[in-house]
């Protein structure tokens, strides 16, 4: 996917979210390595379906553990573990999605500080790089942001059909957890997990990918805690909690102390 350009400031950052059409639909997605593709993790993990009579045939192999089998055992086994139970299959594909499970689903929010959070708030140093070039050896260590813009904002979803059959669309991820609330989550489901979701929209559609160099991540990650976005506030759950306080017992960074050292 091509790059739109970069964001190497805050107020670069902040120009940029200026340009987006408030009167639109603009959903934001940030990665922390800018190769990255839009694909989702069942399509990453597990090779498309063979084709047969021209059409691929969404069929696993009997030997093959795929998507729909994951989300099944998912129900199965942590229907116990759940205080809220889901209604339907689209609830719980969205919470296996939160949990990690593979699926067809990509992350966004309508929130463009918390998906750039999610671009440059884990620490990324020289040694992380090193160690992403032996497989990548063209990567200079940029994270990426995007912003997914459609003219037809957010599809309303027939809860009685399966996800499974459902075309490429953004819909609005259903509050099944404090995290997705916080993160004022919203969903792209793709029809076909095995090709990048660019490459599934529709002529009013499109997705524009900018570069975070290097150099800029830790800058741009110490102003976002200034304006208190830190993982106390994205997870807001007892995990996010604990992390945030950690950070803060192992952080020798006083980051106010450093963003005054980088504007004198």
């Amino acid at each position: 996917m091509e790059i739109s350009g970069e964001i190497r400031s805050f107020e670069e950052f902040r120009r940029l979210i200026k340009k987006t059409n408030p009167g639109s639909w603009n959903f934001f997605r940030g990665e922390s390595r800018d190769f990255y593709s839009l694909i989702p993790k069942i399509g990453r993990l597990t090779k498309e379906p063979p084709a047969r009579g021209g059409k691929s045939d969404r069929r696993m192999p009997a030997d093959i553990y795929g998507e729909y089998e994951a989300l099944q055992e998912f129900k199965k086994s942590g229907r116990h573990m759940v205080e809220v139970q889901p209604a339907t299959e689209w609830e719980w594909l969205a919470l296996a999605q939160h949990h990690g499970l593979p699926t067809r689903l990509l992350d966004w929010s309508v929130n463009p500080l918390i998906a750039l959070y999610f671009a440059v708030a884990d620490p990324y140093a020289d040694l992380d790089l090193k160690k992403d070039q032996l497989s990548h050896p063209e990567y200079c260590g940029g994270a990426a942001f995007y912003i997914a813009h459609t003219m037809y904002g957010l599809s309303e979803i027939d809860e009685k059909t399966s996800p499974f059959e459902a075309g490429t669309c953004f819909f609005s991820a259903p509050v099944i957890a404090s995290r997705i609330k916080a993160q004022s989550g919203v969903f792209s489901v793709l029809k076909d997990p095995w090709k990048s979701l660019e490459l599934q929209l529709s002529e009013k559609e499109h997705i524009r990918k900018y570069r975070i160099p290097f150099q800029n991540r830790t800058f741009l990650a110490q102003e976002l805690k200034l304006l208190g976005m830190n993982h106390a506030f994205v997870f807001a759950d007892l995990d996010g909690l604990a992390r945030y306080i950690q950070e803060k017992v192992s952080d020798k960074t006083d980051p106010q102390h450093s963003l005054a050292a980088r504007h004198v």
